[in-house]
């Protein structure tokens, strides 16, 4: 299994889970003939752009079976579906049911992936995206659902589909949901994934490092926090950012040196959030808490 890289948003990936566009790293703009009249973007301009895409398929499939084992009973069963009944709850479990699909096909589970396939495509038009899912899609998964690496990049188109239908018509709000509940559900079965605490583990590393894609995502949600639904769902993820206030910002080894043949100039340490087995204990069960907030409809 590869590991979760921290770049990864998508968490399980396992995940299934979150990918954030703009989330994580600065991005440099080259001055060319094109834009070198035109204004710099203002701070707010610039957060007013960012924006979370959902979980990533090709970031989910990084995973394999050989070290976290899969489990349909993480799955948020598809009957719940039809029980979902106002905007909030169908956009935040779109979100959970695209990466239950990922996990399952990540692990190679492909009736169930079948299955929360054809959960995404009834429920997508309660969302306003049924024209994602074509006759042609349709065919194409039917046909193709056997085989991984197909039903990978399968995964993948419909993902930058939705992904551009909903810049397309603005609706970043719904961007933030979904996102939400992807994220969620990944870091659900990735915690509930790993059987024993283990300070070198990665898989637990990288729970802890989500703490800056939760951050970001918390920030996106509260440019939101004014459309229906958003408000409720910064305060069901709640306990999760108590969790994550709990682990420190370390160093993680020496200080860097840049020298020359008579300079050495300290650049810095590296630095790593801390989680120990209290707060991940902690954060697994604020995780599960809000996961089943989020998916029971009550």
């Amino acid at each position: 299994m590869k590991l979760i890289s921290k770049s990864t948003a998508a968490a399980i990936s396992a995940s299934a889970l979150l990918l954030l566009q703009a989330c994580g790293g600065s991005t440099t703009t080259q001055n060319n003939g094109d834009n070198a009249d035109k204004p710099a973007q203002t701070t707010q301009e610039a957060e007013q752009t960012t924006f979370y895409l959902l979980p990533s398929p090709e970031d989910i499939f990084a995973f394999s079976a050989d070290k976290l084992k899969y489990s349909a009973a993480l799955l948020n069963p598809t009957s719940k579906a039809e029980t979902y009944v106002d905007t909030k709850m169908r956009e935040l479990n779109f979100g959970v049911y695209v990466a239950d699909m990922a996990y399952a096909a990540a692990f190679g589970e492909y009736t169930d992936a079948s299955k929360y396939m054809k959960t995404i495509k009834e429920t997508s038009s309660q969302i306003g995206l049924e024209s994602i899912f074509t006759n042609a899609l349709t065919s194409r998964i039917d046909k193709f659902l056997e085989n991984k690496d197909s039903l990978k990049a399968i995964a993948n188109d419909t993902y930058y589909d939705i992904k551009k239908e909903l810049e397309k018509n603005n609706r970043n709000s719904t961007i933030a949901q979904i996102s939400a509940g992807g994220w969620v559900e990944c870091m659900y079965i990735i915690t509930n994934s790993i059987e024993q605490f283990s300070e070198n583990d990665p898989n637990i590393q990288h729970v802890a490092d989500e703490k800056n894609v939760f951050s970001s995502l918390l920030k996106y949600l509260g440019q939101h926090a004014d459309k229906p639904g958003v408000a409720a769902t910064l305060r069901d993820l709640k306990p999760i950012e108590e969790a994550y206030a709990r682990l420190p910002l370390v160093d993680a080894g020496p200080a860097k040196t840049k020298s020359s043949s008579e300079d050495a100039i300290v650049i810095g340490k590296d630095k790593k959030i801390q989680i120990n087995e209290d707060n991940f204990n902690l954060l697994k069960a604020r995780i599960s808490q809000v996961r089943q907030t989020l998916t029971d409809n009550k």
